[in-house]
C-alpha cells in the first residue's frame, strides 16, 4: 500500500520595517543577513537586509532589521575598483562558511556628503558577504595601501 505523504511547507514570516530614511520596507526572514561579528560602532546589531532598487543601482542599502535608524549605502567594490584584491585570513573564510573567496561579495561602505562628487568608500574595512549563506563580516585589512576614505569618483 502506497502512502501519500504531504510535506509541510515552512511558512516564511513576512516582516515590515519603518525606516526613518526610506519609509516602509517589507522583507521576509530569508532576506536577513547575519553579521558574524557586529559592524564597528554597532555592537548590538547583527541582522541586516540588503535592499536593491533599479533606480539606485549600483548602490544598495544595507539596513538593520533591528533598528530603523541604522542603514548604510554600500556598493560592490569591484565596480569602481576592479583591481581590488585584499588578502583575507583563512579564518575569515571559515566563519563566513565559504570554501573560497569566489563565494564572497565585497561591498564598500560609501559616505555621500552634500556634494556627491566628493563621496568616499571604505576600502580598509570591506563588508564581506556570503550571499548564499546569508552571513557577513566587516574585515579590517592589515594592508596599509587601503584607506577608510578613498575617493569613490576619479577626477
Amino acid at each position: 500500500m502506497k502512502r501519500n505523504l504531504k510535506l509541510k511547507e515552512k511558512k516564511i514570516e513576512q516582516r515590515e520595517l519603518f525606516s526613518l530614511k526610506y519609509g516602509k520596507i517589507e522583507f521576509n526572514e530569508n532576506d536577513i543577513i547575519y553579521m558574524v561579528n557586529p559592524l564597528l560602532g554597532f555592537p548590538y546589531l547583527t541582522d541586516y537586509i540588503l535592499i536593491t532598487s533599479e533606480e539606485h543601482l549600483p548602490f544598495y542599502i544595507f539596513h538593520s532589521s533591528e533598528d530603523p535608524t541604522v542603514s548604510f549605502i554600500v556598493v560592490d567594490i569591484k565596480i569602481f575598483f576592479p583591481d581590488y584584491k585584499p588578502n583575507f585570513h583563512k579564518r575569515d573564510l571559515k566563519v563566513l562558511q565559504a570554501k573560497s573567496e569566489d563565494e564572497l561579495k565585497l561591498f564598500g561602505i560609501v559616505v555621500v556628503p552634500s556634494n556627491p562628487k566628493e563621496s568616499t568608500i571604505n576600502l580598509k574595512g570591506p563588508l564581506v558577504i556570503n550571499l548564499e549563506k546569508k552571513l557577513a563580516k566587516q574585515i579590517i585589512l592589515e594592508d596599509d595601501s587601503y584607506n577608510i576614505k578613498t575617493p569613490l569618483l576619479k577626477e
